[in-house]
């Protein structure tokens, strides 16, 4: 199942900025390092972190890209199975500023 949703905030800039979209896949058989997931954290709600470390028995460390991302240790490790979906495809929003005047 594929899903799309809509970045709410700065965490992931830059590379997601507030307004872009991405689309999700629930069809993959494992996570990687590196990898852009988005979970459903049992304190945070639905958020979108890249996967940072692996620890050996499966539980993700998830980091944002943005200074004012919530910080990992705050996160904490999340188990695979609150993976919602993987990013496989973004889609950016419009960023140029206008001109004033």
């Amino acid at each position: 199942m594929f899903r799309l949703m809509k970045i709410e905030g700065q965490s992931m800039a830059p590379y997601l900025h507030h307004n872009d979209f991405v689309l999700t896949s629930r069809w993959f058989l494992s996570c990687c390092i590196g990898d852009v997931v988005v979970v459903d954290h049992f304190l945070y709600g639905i958020i979108i972190k890249k996967i940072r470390h692996i620890a050996p028995d499966g539980q993700l460390w998830l980091i944002g890209e943005h200074p004012t991302s919530l910080e990992s240790e705050r996160i904490g490790w999340v188990s695979p199975r609150r993976v919602l979906g993987k990013v496989v495809f973004r889609i950016r929003a419009n960023h140029r500023k206008q001109a004033d005047g």
